[in-house]
């Protein structure tokens, strides 16, 4: 799952901007209530502002823009980015809020534009916004690279308890969350379109890395059990993702990867959030003196919390952090709280895509195996699901080390696959043997 937590990647670290912020409201509704009330329609608008330009020249720029220029070709327009809050639900179906990037092509390319459900990677502080581009926090300027400069606009969220959301915690690697979360971003996106008089041509192509990988195919199950006549939704191109989420959880228990400490608190404590089986005292999963305060300790708010996690508010070593008799049981107990909820969000498990499917991944990502991928490819394949799956290893830029190999495997997935997909020629913009 793709982790930010130091300065920026070798791939990132060359492609500094500078936002031309200009805050301009562009409306918002009151946040007040009276009982009873009628709870708002799922993707309605709460707030909405914009953010500011992000420049073909900024998007040219550093070795990721290099990259996404040679693979995808230069960008053909600047792009307006707008902050938009709006109405979801929580993991228990309860009212709640969420916070989008809505991307949008500026003059130079000419709509009407498909619409991107763009789900991101994971994301353990609230103050690395989708909206907020910064040298730590690359991925708007990729994805306005990838996607806006060439003419789709783009719902990016930031999901429940991130961004600007209100919701007390981040349910995180909990499917029906995330696909609500970006569910809901695209219903506000088309709001804000209107808003905006921006033309959309309703084809939806899903697609995210990592965390954003399993949200988007989880999202993609959503919408094709219960939303189909509302989104027309051509492909879904996810990357990287733990799909096959058991086996990834234990796999990171009994070989810990990249990251593994902050991965495992982040998961095992949404998971008592969730679900409240993981454990009866936080004491029972962690060693002291991690153990306190862990319940609340992710997100962290601020870039310098998150700067103390691997080493300091949590250790280097997974077997520092957790407490032997809990990794046995998750590793051989499938009965057992953690191994129970990670069933529950297993995406192998019982359905068939009905959109083509694009997968995308790195043989050599040290953080989350590449097996996911071939796993997934191997059983929708079986199940007759129009699948592909493709390895960006031969891409990698070979000055990308491999502590920054995940990363990297964003900027080359999502290219290929908008050009695989959004770029074809037909109005159903496919090809590779994949018609609409």
């Amino acid at each position: 799952m793709r982790l930010s937590l130091a300065a920026a990647a070798p791939v990132a670290v060359a492609l500094s901007f500078t936002l031309a912020a200009c805050s301009n409201s562009i409306g918002t509704v009151p946040g007040t209530a009276t009982a009873p009330v009628v709870p708002p329609a799922r993707g309605s608008i709460i707030s909405m502002s914009r953010v500011g330009t992000i420049t073909k020249a900024q998007m040219s720029a550093g070795l990721a823009g290099q990259v996404i220029t040679e693979l995808g070709g230069a960008p053909k327009c600047d792009v307006s980015l707008y902050a938009v809050v709006y109405e979801t639900i929580g993991a228990q179906g309860e009212p709640a809020n969420a916070s989008e990037g809505f991307f949008v092509p500026a003059k130079g390319c000419n709509g009407p534009f498909p619409l991107v459900g763009y789900a991101q990677g994971t994301n353990v502080v609230k103050a690395q916004k989708i909206t907020n581009p910064t040298k730590r926090n690359i991925e708007p300027v990729v994805v306005a690279a990838i996607y806006a400069a060439h003419g789709d606009a783009v719902a990016a969220t930031d999901y429940l308890g991130l961004g600007f959301s209100t919701y007390p915690y981040q349910p995180y690697l909990v499917v029906e969350a995330e696909a609500s979360a970006v569910i809901d971003s695209m219903r506000a996106a088309r709001l804000a379109a209107r808003t905006l008089h921006v033309s959309l041509s309703g084809s939806i192509l899903l697609t995210g890395h990592s965390q954003g990988g399993q949200a988007s195919m989880a999202t993609q199950r959503e919408i094709e059990a219960h939303n189909a006549a509302e989104f027309h939704l051509i492909a879904d191109a996810p990357s990287s993702g733990p799909y096959a989420l058991t086996q990834t959880l234990v796999d990171g228990v009994t070989h810990p990867g990249q990251n593994a400490p902050v991965l495992a608190a982040y998961v095992l404590t949404a998971y008592q959030h969730e679900y409240g089986n993981v454990y009866d005292q936080p004491t029972d999963a962690f060693k002291p003196p991690y153990a306190a305060g862990i319940d609340t300790l992710l997100p962290v708010t601020t870039y310098a919390q998150a700067a103390e996690l691997e080493g300091k508010t949590l250790p280097l070593n997974l077997h520092a952090l957790m407490q032997p008799a809990f990794e046995r049981a998750f590793a051989n107990d499938p009965t057992s709280g953690g191994r129970v909820d990670a069933a529950l969000n297993d995406l192998l498990d019982g359905w068939t895509p009905v959109a083509p499917l694009d997968l995308c991944g790195g043989s050599k990502d040290p953080q989350v195996e590449f097996k996911n991928s071939l796993l997934a490819y191997a059983y929708f394949k079986k199940r007759g699901a129009r699948v592909k799956l493709t390895d960006v290893n031969p891409f990698m830029p070979p000055s990308v080390p491999i502590t920054e190999y995940h990363d990297a495997v964003l900027v080359l997935c999502l290219t290929l696959n908008r050009v695989a997909i959004l770029d074809a020629p037909a109005a159903g913009r496919r090809h590779h043997g994949f018609p609409m």
